[in-house]
């Protein structure tokens, strides 16, 4: 059996992606568990029906990150580096990677790694997930019998009452915060993040309003499916949620809450209640030409929790791996196809629709 270590366990995601992983292989993988806190971290072990292995680790200790991945065939990484000492020691010990970062920035020193070392033989896959990952996949899947591709506009509708934990609320923050090039007609503007607005159709709201963002896959897709024009929005499924966002990013206080790392203050205003939904959408949308005629094509997905499927598709890129040879950094929209995906992830409540008009 495959042995495959999560990094980060202990966490919201690291414990769905543990879930997802014993499921999606059936059980027949080795799962390694890590953690700072030898006693959180051996609890978590204990608490699967089947025998899982705690390991400690300190993601700053580059002797502890290479001592423990030994004999690992698949790292998982759930959680934030600063450097990334873990990919370095997989690289080392020709062990695949696969790390959940939504950012570029991370992404890109990872590839610096490869550069240093010369050595592409063996894969590590960057934002893997729900937003970014499955977004991705829908992007490739939605061009793929366009003929001409002028425009691709790419929505996520999240639920304030989403289970993503306080880190998960931080990321989006900081993607939120940050300023966009944005691509109308024949310009580019640089525009300030979450203030341009426009509809998008999400399944079970018909047309929300989203907001425009940067974001990193944005990048990686321009570059492999050669389409220029690509922008991102969001928003979440209550408009008021929305507009206190939105004051809190004109007073400049969303990049003081980045800045400072401030789980406290998000604590008290983003509360998860188990009894109600978690319901989140994404939705592509092609304009270009198939057959000689303008069209436009529309792909909507929804799905029970962000979180959960993004764990799900982690744990399929996983299996997949076993399969396929993978080199270099690439991300999930370069080694699966979207209805491989759910295939393998088999979930009747993540539903697929498509549109073409």
């Amino acid at each position: 059996m495959k042995k495959v270590m999560v990094v980060g366990a202990s966490g919201v995601l690291g414990r769905l992606v543990c879930k997802e992983l014993l499921r999606i292989f059936n059980n027949q993988v080795t799962l390694v568990v890590t953690d700072y806190k030898e006693d959180r971290g051996e609890k978590l072990a204990k608490s699967f029906n089947q025998e899982v292995i705690f390991q400690y680790l300190d993601i700053t200790n580059k002797e502890n990150i290479s001592k423990v991945i030994k004999n690992i065939d698949i790292v998982i990484v759930v959680l934030k580096q600063q450097n990334p000492y873990i990919q370095k020691a997989c690289i080392e010990n020709n062990i695949i990677c696969i790390d959940v970062t939504p950012f570029s920035d991370f992404a890109k020193k990872i590839q610096s790694l490869y550069q240093v070392t010369e050595k592409n033989e063996v894969g590590s896959i960057v934002m893997s997930g729900f937003f970014p990952g499955l977004s991705g996949l829908m992007v490739k899947e939605a061009v793929s019998n366009f003929q001409e591709v002028t425009e691709v506009n790419i929505g996520l509708l999240q639920n304030t009452n989403a289970e993503a934990g306080i880190s998960g609320i931080l990321d989006m923050l900081k993607i939120i915060s940050q300023r966009v090039h944005y691509y109308e007609d024949d310009k580019i503007e640089n525009i300030s993040g979450f203030t341009t607005k426009r509809k998008m159709y999400f399944e079970q709201y018909n047309e929300k309003e989203v907001r425009l963002i940067d974001h990193a896959e944005k990048d990686f897709l321009r570059q492999k499916l050669k389409v220029e024009k690509i922008n991102y929005w969001t928003s979440w499924n209550k408009n008021f949620f929305n507009k206190q966002i939105s004051l809190l990013k004109k007073l400049g206080i969303i990049n003081t809450i980045v800045k400072l790392n401030n789980n406290k203050f998000l604590s008290k205003i983003v509360k998860h209640n188990p009894t109600k939904n978690e319901n989140a959408f994404l939705t592509v949308e092609v304009k270009g030409k198939i057959d000689n005629k303008d069209r436009i094509k529309t792909l909507t997905l929804s799905t029970f929790s962000d979180y959960h499927t993004t764990a799900m598709v982690t744990a399929v890129l996983a299996k997949v791996t076993v399969h396929k040879k993978i080199e270099g950094v690439v991300c999930p929209f370069e080694i699966i196809d979207l209805n491989e995906l759910l295939s393998e992830i088999n979930c009747k409540d993540i539903i697929l629709k498509e549109f073409i008009k």
